[in-house]
């Protein structure tokens, strides 16, 4: 019975309670999908890490990462090439020379990182085949091709087979130089990357370096998921105490404090957002008590004790806040599962700048829901506290008395 009365007391003004009703649904919407917003921002960050720049985790001799010297190289990689052949949770590996120098065209010069890469393993790791705009992977220049991003040619003023020069440090420390010709143009969507890496064959850069073969400043492996990234290099790092193995948060500057932070981001403009829906609540359901002081005099003077009347009150705020907040979280879902399938393009260059995608997918972990309902059931408990104890305050005979 007292439920029974709960809920029509909130349709005795209809208008009044729609409001609170949108304001809480239309709150905990704009909360739950700038967090999906976010979190896809850094998805699509992270994924761009893995497929293009780090892969899941990477082997180099150890100080390499330091300051990129050319002598620093793995010398052992058939033994490790032969122990990522066996184990069924790696997908792909892909062996790389690495070398900071300077490319020049007839336009321009500047530093680059020169990325000496075996074809069909880079294929396989990155998919960089993929990601071509223009031109072709590695075919038709026999002699030191070489591949830019769209970005790279359009600083340098580059077109298709148009010659640049190649300087690098070898393994002596003497400075040498080649011409390479431009066989294609690719583009990741990551500003930073495509800014600094340009992509020759292994064969041509080693030549260069002196470096001998088998021999290599980098093992880039793809497993089957990102959530192995750390176990396997940590057993990985076991195997091979001479190397540095280190998975792609820790090879990325400040990415794991990052994912840290944005594990809690939910949480606190959600937080923000229920704290302000929940003053609103306070003040329309204490709105609604005051409206009946003379009718509850008139309950609590027929016989309803104080502890039925706080739960009346209770039950009503509950009720409100538990229809507006099912409406918020469809909303979210639906709108994130719609824009996680097609996209969010934000239609500048300055997210990708940043090495952020220029389209988001947002997207959300089922269990954030979960938390969502527990965080807004626990905000409607708190909102209805103090309407009901300005309830309990009312004296019978008074409030009887009053217009």
């Amino acid at each position: 019975m007292l439920i029974k009365i709960a809920w029509r007391n909130i349709w005795r003004n209809r208008v009044r309670s729609f409001v609170v009703i949108f304001a809480i649904a239309l709150g905990l919407w704009a909360g739950v999908f700038a967090s999906a917003f976010v979190q896809g921002m850094m998805e699509g960050k992270i994924n761009s890490i893995i497929q293009y720049e780090i892969s899941h985790f990477q082997f180099h001799e150890k100080d390499y990462r330091e300051e990129f010297k050319t002598e620093l190289y793995l010398e052992n990689t058939s033994e490790i090439e032969k122990q990522l052949n066996a184990d069924d949770r790696i997908i792909g590996y892909s062996s790389r020379l690495i070398a900071m120098g300077m490319v020049a065209s007839a336009n321009k010069n500047g530093s680059a990182k020169i990325v000496g890469i075996n074809l069909d393993d880079e294929k396989q790791v990155t998919k960089l085949d993929t990601r071509l705009k223009e031109g072709s992977y590695f075919e038709g220049i026999k002699r030191n091709p070489i591949l830019v991003s769209t970005r790279f040619a359009e600083k340098y003023k580059l077109k298709l087979r148009n010659k640049v020069v190649v300087t690098v440090q070898d393994l002596d420390g003497e400075i040498t130089a080649a011409v390479f010709r431009i066989v294609g143009f690719y583009k990741t969507g990551n500003g930073i990357f495509d800014d600094l890496n340009v992509f020759v064959r292994q064969s041509d850069l080693r030549n260069l370096l002196k470096i001998q073969d088998n021999d290599v400043h980098e093992i880039a492996v793809l497993s089957n998921s990102s959530d192995l990234s750390d176990p396997l290099a940590k057993e990985y790092q076991g195997q091979f105490e001479d190397q540095e193995v280190l998975a792609w948060p820790d090879l990325s500057p400040g990415m794991r404090y990052i994912i840290d932070i944005f594990d809690v981001y939910l949480y606190i403009i959600v937080g923000i957002i229920l704290v302000a829906l929940l003053f609103s609540i306070v003040n329309t359901m204490l709105m609604a008590v005051l409206e009946r002081v003379k009718e509850i005099g008139m309950l609590m003077a027929v016989g309803m004790t104080k502890s039925k009347v706080f739960m009346m009150i209770m039950w009503e705020t509950i009720f409100v806040s538990m229809i507006g907040a099912p409406l918020g979280l469809l909303f979210s879902y639906v709108s994130i599962a719609y824009f996680g399938k097609v996209g969010i393009n934000l239609a500048t260059d300055v997210y990708e700048e940043m090495g952020f995608s220029n389209v988001i997918y947002p997207y959300l972990e089922a269990a954030k829901y979960l938390d969502v309902t527990i965080m807004v059931v626990f905000m409607a408990l708190l909102a209805a506290i103090y309407p009901a104890l300005k309830a309990l305050s009312l004296k019978p005979v008074e409030a009887i008395r009053k217009i």
